[in-house]
């Protein structure tokens, strides 16, 4: 009976990376690092956002309908700023960190952390542009009504 052999080791010849090669690699690595710094400025902006045009809407409203503007049609003005209220809580938690636990010399970990936070960040900042576009849609819906 043969004995089994022990596999051989293969031998890979690293090719070391040129100058452009490295430009690129760091590069990557910045671009996927700011992303949730991409997404906590789109936060900020829609908090001035919805801080800003409730105010204006208010303003048009009484100079529309007069004394009567909250008592037309006082659903469509709880769905209104009921939509911007949503919106805006949905953006200052988009800014509040989140704890991850991760080792700090693994870098799968902390590629991962990158991409988890941005994607937190994407989805909470996404659902808040949408409820401030409804928000507006409401306002501009109530405004023909009214």
């Amino acid at each position: 009976m043969t004995e089994p052999t022990s596999p051989q080791p293969l031998e890979v010849e690293a090719i070391p990376l040129n100058k452009f090669d490295e430009s690129v690699l760091d590069s990557f690595a910045k671009d996927i690092a700011a992303q949730a710094t991409r997404m906590d400025d789109l936060a900020k902006q829609l908090i001035t956002l919805n801080l800003a045009i409730p105010g204006l809407y208010a303003s048009v409203l009484k100079l529309v309908n007069g004394d009567d503007a909250v008592l037309n049609n006082p659903w469509l003005l709880f769905i209104t700023f009921g939509a911007w209220l949503l919106a805006l809580g949905l953006a200052f938690v988009s800014l509040f960190p989140e704890r991850y636990d991760i080792e700090s010399d693994n870098l799968t970990q902390i590629q991962h952390y990158f991409y988890r936070s941005a994607r937190r960040k994407f989805w909470l900042v996404g659902a808040a542009s949408l409820f401030s576009f409804f928000g507006i849609c409401f306002a501009v819906f109530s405004l023909f009504l009214g």
